[in-house]
């Protein structure tokens, strides 16, 4: 029994002095913590807002590369990005909103600088026909890069939403864009860049989303380089052959 009395004596000594340790560095916690850094509320707040909205953008893009505009809602998105709902409309204000914000972010959408090769300076000196030129396989590019634009596009046609609208508006804006680059041309040629703009337009626009949903045409294999290539040199003809 004296044996036992005295483990459990140095048992209790020790629980106590652990005890005694703990609470002191609590007191000394306690009356030194107006020394410690504080974390800013603002920027804490900043920085969750800013990681929540990128896990909805890439959320977006996600589902639209899956299952195209047709397939995207807020109920989806939430559920993909793994946040509430309320926080999609406090960010974004509706679904829209977010593929803007989609848009902008991850320049998903041909610019004016990248159709015009990115030195605007150096367009300005090609004789007209080589703008022209250029403008066009520049556009070709931008678009077979960006295939979830595309997988819109050709949902633009036959399924039009407020998800499409924003990508609509989003090539209106580039349009008239382009037209301030192309404002030095004389009234002649401006007829003629309209003209000809129209026939690439529609054609290389039905190409490009032809190679996303269904890629033979007319012999060619869309997913093919040398089928692009034979698209570059239809440019080539047409320019030349219709700026005489």
């Amino acid at each position: 029994m004296g044996l036992v009395h005295y483990i459990n004596t140095l048992w209790r000594r020790q629980f106590a002095l652990q005890f005694f340790l703990q609470r002191l560095c609590l007191i000394s916690i306690s009356r030194n913590s107006h020394l410690m850094p504080k974390a800013d509320p603002q920027k804490t707040r900043s920085r969750n807002r800013q990681a929540t909205e990128q896990l909805l953008i890439d959320a977006c893009e996600r589902i639209l590369l899956t299952h195209g505009p047709d397939g995207i809602g807020v109920n989806n998105v939430v559920a993909e990005a793994g946040v509430g709902k309320q926080l999609l409309y406090r960010y974004f204000g509706d679904l829209p909103g977010l593929v803007t914000a989609w848009l902008e972010r991850g320049a998903n959408w041909p610019t004016a600088d990248e159709l015009v090769g990115g030195d605007r300076e150096k367009f300005a000196e090609l004789p007209f026909p080589d703008k022209i030129k250029l403008i066009q396989r520049n556009y070709v590019t931008a678009l077979r890069d960006r295939p979830v634009i595309m997988r819109i596009m050709a949902s633009e046609l036959m399924h039009p939403t407020a998800v499409t609208s924003v990508l609509e508006k989003s090539s209106d804006n580039i349009g008239r864009e382009l037209a301030l680059i192309m404002a030095d041309v004389n009234p002649e040629q401006r007829e003629e860049l309209v003209d000809l703009s129209l026939v690439f337009y529609c054609l290389l626009n039905y190409l490009c989303m032809r190679a996303v949903t269904s890629p033979r045409c007319f012999g060619m294999d869309l997913r093919k380089k040398d089928s692009w290539a034979r698209v570059d040199h239809i440019i080539e003809t047409m320019v030349d052959r219709f700026l005489v």
